[in-house]
C-alpha cells in the first residue's frame, strides 16, 4: 500500500499548474456577447453559470438544476500522501450562488472527491430540498449525512451503447435529463486512482482523498423543455474524459440536434479519442471546455486574486487544438472561467 501511494504522490508532484496567459479565457463580458440571441423557448431564456471543475448551474426560466460543484479544493499534499481533507464551509458559504439554492437536483458525474465532497454539505446548509442524482456509490456515501429520500440512484435509469435510457423529470416538466453510462480516464502513465465502489451504505464521510471512491462514472444528457414539452435546447454534460463507446450519445427516440457539449480537459490525453469521439457524433455549435483548471488550493484565501492556472501535466493548447480539428463549421469553442456566465 505504501508503494502504491509513493507511486502515485510521485506522478501527481511531476507536473506543476500549467500556465493559461497564451489561452483565450472567456469571462462574463464575453459569456455575454457570444450570442447575438439568447437561448429562448417561448419566454424563458436559459443562463449557464460555470462554478468550476465539473459544476454548472442551468437556469431556465423559474427552475434549474445543478451539476456538482466544488469550491474547497484541499491541497497538493493531503489529497496524494493521503492526509484528511474535509469541506471548507466558510468557502462554500462564499461562493455558492444565491441561485443555486433553488436548484431542483445535482447531477453527479462520479463520486470522486473534487466532485461529491462539497455536495452533502451544500444539501444540508443551503439546499434543504435539493435532490443528488448519480451512482450507487454516490448515493452509499452521501446518505452518511443525508436522508434517503433526497438521494437517486440512477443505475437503472442510464443509457448504455446505443440503447437509451430513461428520462427524469423535474417537478414542472420544464427539464429532463438521462445518464450516459460512461467511464473516467485514468490520471497519469494509464493508472486511474480511487477508483472502486460502495455496495454498503456508509455511516460517515471519507475522510482521505481516496474514500471518495469513484463508482460508476455517468455523462448527461439534458433537455430544457418548451411549453409542448419537446427539447428546445440540448447539452451533452461530461464531468470525467472517456474512451469511446463510453459517453457517447445513444439512440435518441426524436430528431433533436445536440446545441452544447460541455467536456472534461482534465486527463484527456489519457484516453484515445476524447473529445473527437463525442464531437464527431454530436456536432454540437457551442462547445465548453471545463474542468480545465488546476484544482489544488485554487480557491484557497491565499489564491483568491491570482489568475486561475491550468490543471497539471496536462496541455490545454493541445485539446483546444483537438476540438478545432473535428468540430463542425461556424461552431464555437468556450474556456470559461469559473463563476462566468454564458
Amino acid at each position: 500500500m505504501k508503494v502504491f501511494f509513493s507511486s502515485v504522490m510521485a506522478g501527481l508532484l511531476s507536473g506543476c499548474a500549467t500556465s493559461v496567459d497564451d489561452l483565450l479565457l472567456h469571462d462574463n463580458l464575453s459569456f455575454r456577447n457570444i450570442n447575438e440571441q439568447p437561448l429562448v423557448s417561448g419566454d424563458k431564456k436559459l443562463d449557464i453559470q460555470y462554478l468550476g471543475v465539473g459544476g454548472y448551474l442551468f437556469q431556465y426560466g423559474d427552475d434549474s438544476i445543478m451539476t456538482a460543484p466544488s469550491f474547497t479544493n484541499p491541497g497538493l499534499i493531503n489529497v496524494s500522501l493521503p492526509l484528511p481533507i474535509e469541506s471548507n464551509y466558510a468557502l462554500i458559504d462564499e461562493l455558492l450562488p444565491v441561485e443555486a439554492k433553488q436548484a431542483e437536483f445535482i447531477l453527479v458525474g462520479h463520486a470522486h472527491y473534487d466532485h461529491l465532497m462539497d455536495v452533502p454539505y451544500i444539501m444540508q446548509q443551503h439546499m434543504p430540498t435539493t435532490t443528488a442524482v448519480g451512482s450507487t456509490t454516490m448515493t452509499n456515501i452521501v446518505t452518511a449525512v443525508i436522508a434517503d429520500e433526497r438521494l437517486f440512484d440512477i443505475t437503472d435509469y442510464a443509457a448504455e451503447g446505443e440503447q437509451p435510457g430513461r428520462w427524469i423529470y423535474n417537478r414542472n416538466n420544464t427539464i429532463r435529463f438521462m445518464p450516459i453510462k460512461s467511464d473516467h480516464a485514468p490520471h497519469f502513465m494509464g493508472i486511474k486512482v480511487m477508483s472502486g465502489t460502495y455496495e454498503d451504505a456508509l455511516t460517515e464521510l471519507p475522510s482521505t482523498a481516496y474514500g471518495w471512491k469513484e463508482g460508476q462514472t455517468y455523462a448527461y444528457v439534458i433537455d430544457f423543455l418548451d411549453s409542448q414539452q419537446q427539447p428546445a435546447y440540448r447539452i451533452h454534460y461530461q464531468d470525467a474524459a472517456s474512451n469511446s463507446p463510453d459517453g457517447l450519445m445513444p439512440m435518441m427516440n426524436d430528431t433533436k440536434a445536440v446545441d452544447m457539449a460541455i467536456l472534461c480537459v482534465a486527463a484527456f490525453h489519457q484516453v484515445d479519442d476524447y473529445p473527437d469521439a463525442i464531437l464527431q457524433q454530436t456536432q454540437p455549435n457551442t462547445i465548453v471546455l471545463g474542468h480545465w483548471e488546476d484544482f489544488f488550493d485554487n480557491n484557497s484565501a491565499d489564491n483568491q486574486n491570482k489568475p486561475v492556472k491550468g490543471v497539471r501535466m496536462t496541455n490545454i493548447d493541445d485539446f483546444i487544438q483537438r476540438v478545432d480539428a473535428v468540430k463542425k463549421v461556424g461552431a464555437r469553442a468556450i474556456l470559461p472561467t469559473p463563476f462566468s456566465f454564458f
